[in-house]
């Protein structure tokens, strides 16, 4: 539980770096820019364990989650070209759900009954939070649709491919999976300038990032993956809204305090 929870945090900050960024960089160049940032890393990472290369089964498994996960990615990025990001972000509350379920078929891992009421409490609390509306007619819903079902099994499949492999080579396949997709998808250009002008917020949101998805794999070897994606969610969503507060000056209504609450309580059951 407490890799679970340092991932979360480190999604949370993550999220708040990446934000700043946003403001200077597309979406499509700054996912590639991050993949090829934290690759390095995880090489050298895999390397300083010498940890052994994965069983044959790893493959089909660790394929799915790559592909899931850059497919979900892809359209992410599409559905915020497209829509509202009002009607966009609460569709992603749902994928908490969706690992759970998913695990509960796939991997015949189940849920007890507090944590199915701790998930509903959470995705409830997190989609009326973040708005709370629904219109798949939307421009650009279909698009986040897809992605909240792709991140969803993709954790699955992660926690699958994990039984045949080591975390630091899964950490290899899955970023090298996203940055070669998205930038066959998006063809974003590379320039360095961009980087040195915000070197700091790069350097600091890449070891943020690196430090979410490793201790988020650690944590699901351990975990039910629609734990691990509730516990991620709630963190996130919590986090972004009180720094929102703080630091933008944006107003909650009483709703969404009340909707903080409820997260918070579903979080602190799932221990």
């Amino acid at each position: 539980m407490l890799s679970a929870l340092i991932s979360a945090i480190c999604w949370a900050c993550f999220d708040f770096l990446r934000k700043q960024l946003a403001q200077q960089v597309s979406a499509p160049l700054m996912s590639v820019i991050f993949s090829l940032l934290v690759l390095p890393g995880y090489l050298i990472y895999w390397g300083w364990l010498q940890a052994p290369l994965p069983e044959v089964e790893y493959f089909v498994p660790g394929t799915i989650s790559g592909l899931l996960a850059a497919i979900g990615s892809v359209c992410f990025i599409r559905g915020l070209a497209v829509g509202k990001i009002a009607v966009m972000l609460p569709l992603l509350s749902v994928t908490p759900v969706v690992s759970g379920a998913f695990a509960w078929i796939w991997l015949g891992e189940p849920l007890v009954e507090a944590q199915v009421l701790a998930l509903g409490a959470i995705t409830l609390g997190s989609f009326i939070l973040q708005g709370g509306r629904f219109a798949i007619r939307e421009p650009g819903a279909g698009y986040v649709l897809i992605t909240a079902l792709c991140w969803g099994m993709c954790i699955v499949f992660d926690k699958q491919a994990l039984q045949h492999a080591e975390v630091s080579f899964h950490l290899i396949f899955l970023t090298a999976s996203v940055a070669l997709i998205n930038g066959m998808i998006f063809r974003p250009e590379l320039g360095a300038g961009v980087l040195l002008k915000y070197k700091w917020q790069w350097g600091g949101a890449a070891l943020v990032f690196a430090f979410a998805v490793l201790c988020q794999l650690v944590a699901l070897q351990q975990l039910q993956p629609g734990v691990m994606e509730a516990i991620k969610r709630a963190i996130g969503i919590t986090s972004a809204a009180l720094l929102g507060v703080y630091f933008y000056k944006e107003t909650l209504r009483h709703y969404q305090w009340l909707s903080i609450a409820v997260i918070l309580v579903g979080t602190v059951s799932l221990y």
